[in-house]
């Protein structure tokens, strides 16, 4: 039970970090139990975003300085850590001056609860490294820089942030919470593999524990999930589209499929038509919520009449490939 609601928190954590910050289009990968529980690195492996998650409901405030320690112990390495974000349930109100914040900084911690947590994170330096070395410094310019993030939502809402859909509730509650558990247990395979006494000369090494999913893996899970199929692996000839290259020889039918994969690909993995892509698939799935024809031709027709294309590989005949994909994804 301890293990599940960890992990669970520890994947909140990690949908945070690349869905609902303002910077979360920079982060290109996320480690799980390498830097700390949960850290996000940019495309050129300079920066990383540093998350300690503790799903405890009595966090006391020396507990709190304490678990700052592996957030602290980052800050006064070499490497070029972005921020440092500690991830919590909602603390009690009588920890806090602005009881209606819920990302902050320790500033916001009323004074006699700060110097609690301060002494918290002391203690466990001294613990950890000893007492030969004054700290105090470096442990007050560290309590200036840290961020707190309550988590104040339920796992489905987090899933959500990722889809980049207007009317996410075109899905379920209880779908999103599956993609949720699906995801949380990719995380969780990801921590097996034994890394004890291994070294990294700069951050970009970490990618060789393996110990990593892309921002683009997590969105490609959770996409294949709403559509019903693995769209970028998809090998056969989807059903509905048949008919669309009835008559053709093997080889222009290879050609036109491998073309829409293509399409389909270069639309999703590029930044400048991933949005495009979501809204074209958010606009189909809208459709089936509320008619059930599979006549492809005729959905194209009620939804796109109208559409240009934005980008030129999103053209009409790969949008009725995905329109067919998605039918036999229902």
């Amino acid at each position: 039970m301890n293990n599940e609601k960890a992990s669970n928190f520890e994947t909140k954590s990690l949908l945070y970090l690349i869905g609902k910050r303002t910077d979360s289009k920079e982060i290109e990968y996320v480690t799980f139990d390498c830097f700390n529980d949960v850290s996000g690195v940019n495309k050129n492996f300079n920066k990383i975003w540093d998350i300690q998650s503790k799903n405890e409901n009595s966090l006391t405030p020396k507990k709190i300085g304490s678990y700052f320690f592996t957030l602290f112990d980052n800050y006064i390495s070499d490497l070029s850590f972005q921020e440092f974000i500690f991830f919590s349930p909602v603390l009690k109100t009588t920890y806090k001056i602005d009881d209606s914040q819920s990302i902050y900084k320790i500033s916001n911690i009323e004074p006699k609860t700060n110097a609690r947590v301060r002494n918290g994170l002391l203690e466990e330096v001294i613990r950890v490294k000893g007492s030969l070395i004054d700290y105090n410094s470096k442990i007050d310019n560290f309590l200036k820089i840290i961020t707190i993030v309550e988590d104040n939502e339920n796992e489905y809402e987090y899933i959500k942030t990722i889809t980049k859909f207007k009317k996410t509730e075109i899905k379920s509650e209880e779908f999103y919470k599956s993609v949720f558990i699906d995801l949380r247990d990719i995380q969780s395979s990801k921590k097996n593999s034994y890394i004890e006494n291994a070294t990294i000369n700069e951050i970009r090494d970490v990618l060789s524990f393996r110990r990593h999913l892309s921002v683009k893996d997590i969105e490609l899970l959770i996409v294949s999930r709403i559509i019903g199929c693995e769209v970028f692996n998809y090998i056969s000839i989807p059903l509905y589209f048949s008919s669309f290259i009835e008559g053709m020889n093997i080889e222009d039918k290879k050609d036109i499929l491998l073309d829409c994969n293509a399409n389909l690909s270069r639309a999703f993995f590029n930044k400048n038509s991933n949005k495009v892509f979501w809204k074209i698939c958010e606009d189909i799935i809208t459709y089936f919520s509320v008619n059930t024809t599979t006549d492809v031709a005729f959905i194209y027709k009620s939804i796109f009449s109208s559409y240009r294309p934005r980008v030129s590989f999103l053209n009409e005949i790969t949008i009725k490939y995905l329109i067919s994909i998605i039918l036999e994804g229902i």
